[in-house]
């Protein structure tokens, strides 16, 4: 039984400099093969167009479901054809926490991070540390606090409340 669905959250302030940043790499681009096709092609400049637009992509082309049910968690991550799914028995989980802080979790031994969220999503970084076969794992995900609520009545020994000062977590 589900007890918890969440995707990728994108605001209307993102989506507006998202059209914004869409619309002057077009111009950019305009002008980057008008002088090309003039025969003084700018080879950084079109670099830099590509890099963008990979930037882009890497932040909104993707989008990300955790579900949570009685026995596991699965991320779906799906964007430009591609699907990914991840799913971890809750067995299996060694720890979780309400927020992700790289100098705490980096001295736990932790093997493979498997990095499922959206970098244009506002909400906070979530860590989930599993046991696979004999070596840790740990999936960053972005969700609400409701998400971690549910999780932390199904798992309360493994909660690990690190953002417990109610500052920006």
């Amino acid at each position: 039984m589900e007890k918890c669905r969440e995707s990728t959250v994108y605001h209307k302030s993102q989506l507006f400099w998202l059209l914004l940043a869409v619309i002057a790499l077009l111009i950019w681009s305009a002008a980057e093969f008008k002088s090309y096709f003039a025969g003084k092609p700018s080879y950084l400049g079109i670099g830099y167009i590509l890099f963008f637009i990979g930037i882009l992509i890497w932040r909104y082309a993707f989008r990300y479901t955790c579900i949570l049910n009685e026995h596991e968690m699965i991320v779906i991550s799906q964007g430009l054809g591609i699907s990914r799914t991840v799913r971890i028995n809750l067995d299996d989980v060694e720890s979780f926490a309400d927020r992700y802080v790289k100098s705490f979790f980096r001295r736990t031994g932790i093997s493979r991070y498997l990095y499922r969220y959206s970098s244009g999503d506002n909400r906070p970084i979530r860590i989930l540390v599993f046991k696979k076969k004999t070596k840790m794992h740990a999936v960053l995900f972005k969700s609400s606090d409701k998400f971690i609520e549910e999780l932390a009545n199904l798992k309360p020994k493994q909660y690990l409340k690190l953002a417990s000062d109610g500052s920006k977590k």
